[in-house]
């Protein structure tokens, strides 16, 4: 929700504003394999709990940045950040932890979890705007305590069954799935990559029109807004990670329903955006859709 109040504020363009998001995930998306090797290689708890104090870290930085006026600042703090959320290797925890059909319901609920931080960030990050555009910033590193605070006394590790891979053996291990399931895999990465992909695209997107015409939406309501279809996502996401277990046919038949309803909405939205009302609920139709895909994809990769 601040960020028109940022590009303001600084006199940014639009994308520069955007990458705000895009330089967060793109570093954590290039230092995830590396970060999940030392997972596997040492615990996840060693490779999380650094990762949430750098993310946290990160945060304070981006908010002096923000006090300083300087955009470069709060870009590099964003880069760190990402590589921060780079090692919070939630699934594989949730891998160690559980097994079967326990597996899908836990991971289901990891994506709800996920997704309620989605719901909450808009109304929470619009309220603490109230005070000044950045705030937020100054908010990541206490929640990243008390999630520090809670894998340490909360989360009990599973010993290992094997001794953890080389680095050589794990590439080889990696080479391997990659040369027998690879079919698979491609087309589960681009189904995820696509539903984030539209998914943050159109809350940067509603954050930027609905303070315009024919919207006037701003401030806390704005927030409300775009929890709207983050909300459709979380319940979704919840439901079908209790209901898929591990039926391979079931997750298939979900996420091509998933999909399609996300195409169906899209459509609809071209022709019939002007009213608030029916903008948001197709774009809610289309978090719906991504609900049902992000549990089946979970399941199917880990």
């Amino acid at each position: 929700p601040v960020l028109p109040d940022m590009k303001r504020e600084l006199g940014v363009t639009q994308f520069q504003t955007s990458l705000i998001i895009t330089l967060f995930s793109v570093t954590a998306g290039i230092f995830i394999p590396l970060l999940g090797y030392l997972s596997d290689r040492f615990t996840r708890k060693a490779v999380i709990i650094p990762s949430l104090a750098i993310y946290g870290g990160g945060g304070i930085l981006a908010g002096f940045g923000a006090i300083w006026e300087s955009y470069t600042v709060i870009i590099i703090a964003r880069a760190i950040q990402g590589l921060g959320a780079a090692g919070t290797v939630a699934m594989a925890l949730v891998g160690d932890l559980y097994e079967g059909a326990m597996e899908s319901k836990a991971l289901g609920m990891v994506e709800a979890a996920n997704g309620t931080g989605k719901v909450i960030s808009p109304i929470l990050g619009s309220l603490l705007a109230l005070i000044t555009w950045y705030s937020a910033f100054f908010a990541f590193p206490v929640f990243c305590a008390l999630s520090i605070l809670s894998l340490i006394f909360l989360v009990k590790e599973p010993k290992r069954k094997k001794e953890p891979p080389a680095l050589k053996q794990y590439i080889q291990t990696i080479s391997r799935v990659f040369r027998e399931k690879g079919r698979w895999l491609v087309s589960a990465f681009f189904a995820g990559s696509l539903a984030l992909f539209i998914l943050f695209g159109v809350l940067f997107y509603l954050s930027d029109i609905l303070e315009g015409k024919p919207y006037r939406v701003d401030g806390v309501s704005k927030g409300f807004v775009l929890a709207i279809p983050l909300l459709g996502m979380v319940l979704t996401s919840y439901i079908t990670g209790s209901v898929i277990k591990k039926n391979g046919p079931l997750i298939r038949l979900l996420m091509n329903i998933g999909l399609a309803m996300a195409m169906v909405s899209f459509v609809l939205t071209i022709f019939f955006h002007k009213n608030i009302y029916v903008l948001i609920g197709l774009l809610t139709l289309s978090s719906i859709g991504t609900g049902m895909m992000l549990p089946c994809l979970n399941t199917l990769i880990t």
